[in-house]
């Protein structure tokens, strides 16, 4: 069980892109099972022959079928005709031998996130995987299911398969690898056995200094409440996601923390928060106010919103930052509108100041943010929602696919605008991250808001995200 950890940008993704066959590298040497490689003879076709398979972050599952039906797409080898009882069969038994239950009959689209990271590996390890790379595993999961899974790897690893694990979390890293390797800048700059190290010397190699302290005052006081969510209802992209009567109130200088499993009703509160999604009842209010749940009317009021889809909902691929960091601007603001034209060069001049304020890097406006790594990316969308000081911010998993470094910068970028007197409602499926941030938990249950006893441990909290009790 060897564990890959690296910042944003370190080159995880890209050695692993080399083992599967997806690039091409420009020197070195790969041995598979102790066999030299022909780089030019290496193919995805011809990785997934010797057993490499590797399970991504973002399931790869079509949605509307099931996990045998799943089978069938992308096999290097296999009859001319697919056999779903026979698939049915195998698949069964390879569930049940490493603990991998899933039910084999219905739809992906109804599974929940752990139910497919598993058919995930299911589909894997029916290709014949030997060495399995895993990008992530852990981040929708709440911590039972992640026990689960860590059960189910050293199965696999006690049967003599070999696992990459890649991962954020050092703590997991410390649970489950046997050795561990950092990049740092695309440069292998350690290989350790997990058990004669800890988090903090693997997140110094990382980041090549000690993680800074997430600093907090101790004392701070509450002022009145800045964010009201009163009867909130709307429409759900499944039943389970459907928003139910929500009541939540968040004063300024408080962060409300909402822990829940992806699927529901995540997705449905930030689209209503944001001012994309309609509800059917119930009202948002900023500052007391009642506010039209449209997304002009709600910026107005000083909501702010950082997407939990910084990809497709948070930043626009193919934009530069100066673009990016006016995306939600309005034609009515001089800064960068004067008789509404947009003046680039005013553009250009703020995200100049944003990139050395938030430390971006490079902190080229004209750049196109898709050569920006994933924590430089989040940083640019955390900067664009700060500036405004806003009444509120609605932060949705705000440091998902970040390194320690970054997810620090983003957790104190989000404490700091909260000790300016701001409302901060936090939604993450990161229980560690909620439990560390927030000064209140609530849980949010197949679109319901649930109450969490103060005091409450991730094991417990992690029981009511499944509908069990508290105790």
């Amino acid at each position: 069980m060897h564990a890959l950890l690296g910042e944003n940008g370190a080159g995880k993704s890209t050695l692993m892109n080399v083992l599967l066959g997806l690039v091409r590298p420009d020197g070195g040497a790969l041995q598979v099972a102790g066999e030299s490689i022909d780089w030019r003879r290496w193919s995805p076709a011809e990785a997934a022959r010797r057993g490499v398979g590797m399970v991504h972050q973002h399931s790869s599952l079509v949605p509307a079928m099931n996990a045998v039906e799943n089978l069938c797409f992308g096999g290097v080898e296999g009859p001319w005709l697919f056999s779903p009882e026979a698939e049915r069969v195998r698949v069964a038994a390879l569930a049940e031998r490493f603990g991998l239950g899933v039910p084999l009959d219905r739809p992906v689209d109804d599974l929940s996130p752990g139910e497919r990271q598993r058919a995930e590996i299911l589909r894997a390890l029916a290709r014949g995987a030997r060495l399995l790379v895993l990008d992530e595993p852990t981040s929708v999961l709440t911590p039972g299911e992640s026990e689960h899974l860590f059960a189910s790897l050293r199965r696999m690893r006690d049967e003599g398969r070999a696992v990459i694990f890649i991962s954020h979390k050092l703590d997991e890293v410390e649970a489950i690898a046997d050795r561990v390797t950092v990049l740092r800048r695309g440069v292998s700059v350690a290989t350790r056995d997990a058990r004669g190290t800890d988090a903090r010397e693997l997140g110094r190699l990382m980041l090549g200094a000690d993680l800074p302290p997430l600093e907090r005052s101790a004392a701070r006081r509450f002022g009145p409440v800045r964010l009201g969510i009163r009867g909130l209802s709307a429409p759900g992209s499944s039943e389970a996601g459907r928003l139910r009567a929500i009541e939540l109130a968040v004063r300024g200088g408080e962060v409300v923390g909402v822990a829940g499993i992806d699927g529901n009703g995540q997705r449905e509160l930030e689209e209503v928060l944001a001012g994309v999604r309609a509800p059917s009842s119930g009202r948002i209010e900023v500052d007391g106010r009642s506010v039209s749940p449209d997304v002009r009317s709600l910026r107005a009021a000083g909501l702010a919103h950082l997407s939990g889809d910084r990809e497709r909902a948070g930043l626009v691929p193919g934009f530069t930052l100066a673009e990016n960091l006016v995306l939600k601007g309005s034609y009515d603001d001089s800064r960068f509108f004067p008789r509404g034209v947009l003046d680039l060069a005013a553009a250009r001049a703020a995200a100049r100041r944003v990139a050395e304020r938030y430390a971006i890097r490079p902190p080229d406006p004209d750049l196109d943010i898709r050569s920006l790594s994933g924590g430089n990316a989040q940083k640019l969308a955390v900067a664009r929602e700060l500036e405004g000081e806003p009444a509120a911010l609605v932060a949705v998993n705000p440091t998902r696919g970040l390194d320690v470094g970054s997810a620090r910068f983003v957790h104190s970028q989000l404490l700091a605008v909260a000790a300016a007197g701001s409302a901060v409602l936090l939604v993450s499926t990161e229980l560690e991250e909620v439990l560390s941030l927030a000064d209140r938990v609530v849980a949010l249950v197949r679109g319901g808001i649930v109450p969490v006893p103060e005091g409450s441990d991730a094991a417990a909290i992690g029981a009511i995200l499944l509908g069990r009790s508290a105790a």
